[in-house]
């Protein structure tokens, strides 16, 4: 489960440093996007096994995890910074791997630079109805109340930690419990490893920031994405519910294959590293024509 032992770098994109890892080899590479509230650490169980097959670049976000906070939080400026990344370590093309807030990235990052990208990923997203959410929070919450959970992740996901709070939380089994809940439907089963990596992107100055861009974006250059899209989530996501992924994915012509893990919430990379990390390597090795024929798996 623990992430290979890879040195971290820094690279300076606008006057602001962003901390990354780069691990594996191979004639592809993938790029790794965190979530709200996340960092490179999220992706621990997946980096090893796509390491085997690809070159894994895991950032962390503006804002988020060791990278500096950026003069403006917004989706364009991650793509930016993923650019420069891309550059910097000498590649040509990149495959996508977003998660949850991520995912938006992800597609901003492939529709604005498609010359740029090979394949995309969308694990725990596109996060349609967080959108919706803060286009018409009183109506979508009518119509799904436990989008709550979002909001409970936007009023904590800021919040700092001191190390012996942190330390506190992931020894006692009660309070991983409360603190999961919101995001996985059984959170007894995480481990204190997995719970730390979960843990370790909570306090982003970056998270207020970025929900604030939320008001306003307009996520309509998604439907236009042209690079085969896997689409992966959890049966009982309440943030990404998997309605929401099926409409995505019966909508939007890219989209190769959808993914819904049973049982699983919003976190399907730490919850079931194993059947994810199969389903993303299959997809990411798999040879598709421009025109591909949806599954629905």
């Amino acid at each position: 489960m623990a992430e290979q032992r890879t040195r971290r770098r820094d690279l300076v994109v606008n006057g602001r440093r962003i901390a990354f890892t780069d691990t594996g080899s191979g004639s592809r590479t993938c790029v790794l996007v965190h979530g709200l509230g996340g960092c490179r650490r999220h992706w621990a169980a997946t980096i090893p096994a796509l390491a085997r097959t690809h070159r894994v670049i895991a950032l962390d976000l503006p804002g988020f995890g060791d990278s500096e906070l950026p003069r403006i939080s917004t989706i364009a400026n991650a793509v930016t910074v993923i650019d420069a990344l891309r550059a910097h370590c000498g590649v040509d093309r990149i495959d996508l791997v977003g998660h949850s807030m991520g995912t938006l990235v992800a597609c901003e990052f492939a529709t604005r630079l498609p010359h740029r990208t090979h394949r995309v990923v969308l694990a725990g997203g596109p996060i349609t109805s967080v959108l919706a959410l803060f286009a018409a929070p009183i109506t979508t919450l009518r119509r799904d109340p436990r989008l709550v959970n979002f909001l409970i992740e936007a009023a904590t996901a800021g919040l700092p930690l001191p190390t012996a709070m942190r330390s506190l939380i992931t020894r006692t089994p009660w309070a991983r419990k409360l603190a999961l809940s919101p995001y996985v439907p059984h959170p007894e089963a995480i481990s204190e490893e997995i719970f730390g990596h979960f843990l370790s992107g909570v306090g982003a100055p970056g998270t207020l920031a970025t929900l604030r861009q939320g008001f306003g974006y307009d996520f309509s250059a998604a439907l236009t994405l042209t690079h085969p899209t896997l689409v992966i989530g959890g049966e009982l996501d309440r943030i990404a519910p998997a309605r929401d992924l099926h409409r995505f994915a019966a909508t939007t012509p890219a989209v190769r294959q959808l993914h819904i893990l049973p049982e699983i919430g919003h976190l399907p990379m730490l919850e079931r590293p194993a059947e994810f990390n199969r389903v993303l390597s299959e997809f990411l090795t798999r040879e598709w024509s421009d025109v591909g024929v949806f599954a629905d798996s």
